[in-house]
Order: structure tokens, then C-alpha cells, then sequence
């Protein structure tokens, strides 16, 4: 009776505009949809929250990764991830934006991650950028399979350790990536017990060092002076890591910013003149060739 109820429920999801996990009402205007998409390498399935413009497509399109609380129990509470501030920006740009929640976070019955890095003691942050890559990668594969996708013109966008998955994806080299926008990217940080300085961040900068000639992008680093998750000596550290090993991409770091102790430019609204205007500046300085 269980597996027939999951069944259903994963039913539900793919077909029905509707969030009975979560409950919230889906937005029209940005044509909100949730579905159940397989991870067939983890033997599970995760959530994918999709908002699209109007119109019929092809359109450009990203895959947008949420960050991780301090604590497991505080992700094993999440909810469906859904930041309208910075999807309504991109879809207003003609961009379809699909959402994962990655292996373990909201789940409940869960306790344990699927992009976990372990403790701060002993860190294994390639074993994390594994797990969340094999969440992204799978988001991208069912994405590609949507009728008004352009498979050709797509991103990888994250939030704090959304954008360290994003980075890590990337270095898999999936068809038609165009570029990866990591914001307060990283993993480690905790602003109440080690303000400015993640834990690992020399072992994060030499698995940085060591993905970075197989990132075939240019990358967005962009943080804030304040960001006391990621303090500027650890910005400047895994840019330049990433840099210096081959690596593309720039390193934007704005002014010291109130929210989330400088940790949430990009979702918050009073942020968001912050990040287009460096993403737009990003976008010519690189050739992209992608409207913003």
C-alpha cells in the first residue's frame, strides 16, 4: 500500500498543476509547475519546481540550486524551493527556470543528505559536489526532454552551495552549458561559529584547483564584502584557485549588503539591481550571446 501511495503521489506531481507535498498556491503568471523527476543513479526521486514566459519556445533556460542550512534538521525542514524575486527576473528575460530540490532536503522521514560533505573535522567535498551533481545532471537530462527547451542555450545558476553544485556540474561538461553563475558560492560556512571562515576551505580550494580545467565555462563568482558565511580571504582564495588552475570566469564582490549577513544577495529583492547588472556586464564581457 506504501509503494502504491508513492506511486501515485509521484503521479500527481509529473501531471497535475498542483503542490500537494508542499501546499502552496503555483503561480499563474509564471506558469509554476511541480514535477517528480527520476535521479536513476541514486535510485530516487526528486521534486522539480518549472516556471516558463509565455509563448511556445525554444526557450534559453537554467537549472537554479538552493543553498544548505547549518544544521540537518533545518534542511530536513525545508520547503519547496521557490525564489520568486530572482525567477520573475529571469523569466521577464524569456528564460524557462526549473528548480530542484535536491536528494534529502524537505524530507522528513529522512536524515540524511544526498550531497552531504560530512564533518568539519574531516570534510569530503568531492563526495558533495558528487551527490548534488547527480541531482543537477539528472534535472537537466529530463529538462532537455520538454518540448519548448532549447538544449542548446542553458545555465547553471546557485545560491551558496547551489553554486558550488552548479560549479562541480559543470565540470561534467553537459551538453549545450553556456555558463555557470555561482552566488556566495561554497560550502562550510557558519556565521555563528566561524564568521568569515568556512571550515576545509584549503581542502575546498584544492578540489576547486582541481575541477577547474574541466569546467569548459566561464563562471560568475559574486559576493558580498560582508558575507560572513564567506568572507572576503576565502572569496578571493577559491577564485583564485579556481583561476589559476584554468579555470574562466570573474570574481565580483559588492558592497558590504544587510541581508543574511551579507549571504543573500541574490534571492532577496533589494539585491536584484546588484546581481543583473553583474550578470548583464558578465554576459557581454564573455561573448555570450544570451539575452539579459
Amino acid at each position: 500500500m506504501a509503494a502504491a501511495s508513492g506511486l501515485l503521489l509521484a503521479f500527481v506531481l509529473a501531471l497535475c498543476p498542483c503542490s500537494p507535498a508542499w501546499g502552496e498556491t503555483l503561480n499563474a503568471s509564471l506558469r509554476e509547475e511541480v514535477s517528480s523527476v527520476p535521479v536513476p543513479a541514486a535510485g530516487a526521486n526528486i521534486v522539480v519546481t518549472g516556471f516558463r514566459p509565455s509563448g511556445r519556445g525554444p526557450f534559453p533556460w537554467l537549472v537554479l540550486s538552493h543553498g544548505t542550512a547549518t544544521t540537518l534538521e533545518a534542511n530536513l525542514e525545508k520547503g519547496r524551493y521557490r525564489p520568486l524575486n530572482p525567477v520573475r527576473e529571469w523569466v521577464k528575460r524569456g528564460y524557462a527556470v526549473f528548480v530542484p530540490m535536491r536528494r534529502g532536503y524537505g524530507a522528513k522521514e529522512g536524515r540524511h543528505l544526498g550531497d552531504a560533505y560530512g564533518s568539519c573535522s574531516r570534510p569530503d567535498f568531492r563526495r558533495a559536489g558528487e551527490g548534488a551533481a547527480l541531482d543537477l545532471l539528472a534535472t537537466v537530462e529530463w529538462a532537455k526532454k520538454q518540448g519548448d527547451i532549447d538544449p542548446r542555450r542553458w545555465l547553471l545558476v546557485g545560491q551558496s552551495s547551489g553554486g558550488f553544485a552548479s560549479i562541480y556540474t559543470a565540470s561534467k561538461r553537459p551538453d549545450g552549458l553556456v555558463a555557470v553563475l555561482a552566488f556566495s558560492s561554497g560550502r562550510g560556512g557558519d556565521p555563528d561559529t566561524r564568521p568569515g571562515e568556512p571550515c576545509g576551505s584549503d581542502k575546498f580550494a584544492e578540489l576547486i584547483a582541481s575541477i577547474a580545467p574541466q569546467v569548459a565555462v566561464p563562471v560568475l563568482w559574486f559576493y558580498a564584502e560582508n558575507d560572513a558565511y564567506i568572507g572576503p580571504r576565502v572569496q578571493k582564495l577559491w577564485f583564485e584557485s579556481f583561476r589559476s588552475a584554468g579555470g574562466r570566469g570573474e570574481l565580483v564582490v559588492v558592497a558590504p549588503f544587510p541581508r543574511a549577513r551579507g549571504h543573500g544577495v541574490f534571492p532577496a529583492s533589494s539585491g536584484t539591481p546588484l546581481w543583473t547588472a553583474a550578470v548583464g556586464k558578465f554576459f557581454a564581457s564573455q561573448g555570450l550571446g544570451l539575452p539579459f
